[in-house]
């Protein structure tokens, strides 16, 4: 499935914004990862919702995506706490 992309303010790479099973705001790597442990999906108000799917459910998929927290240099600045 595809997901609307914009680009990170700061590394420039390519994220999703998704919302977590909390409701907060969280970019995710476009491509999917090796390693990854985000599924995507979209909810009945048309939001992109991310998942933490557990490792021994994650073997072999290759869907799963990072958040963009691991990657980006400058994720100190955007992160909240």
């Amino acid at each position: 499935m595809s997901y609307p992309t914009e680009q990170c303010r700061t590394c420039h790479a390519q994220i999703i914004w998704t919302s977590t099973i909390n409701g907060k705001d969280m970019p995710v790597d476009a491509e999917p990862a090796v390693g990854g442990n985000l599924a995507l999906s979209t909810d009945d108000k048309g939001r992109v919702v991310s998942r933490v799917v557990p490792a021994h459910l994650a073997f072999g998929r290759s869907d799963l995506r990072l958040s963009h927290f691991v990657r980006c240099p400058q994720a100190d600045k955007w992160r909240r706490r």
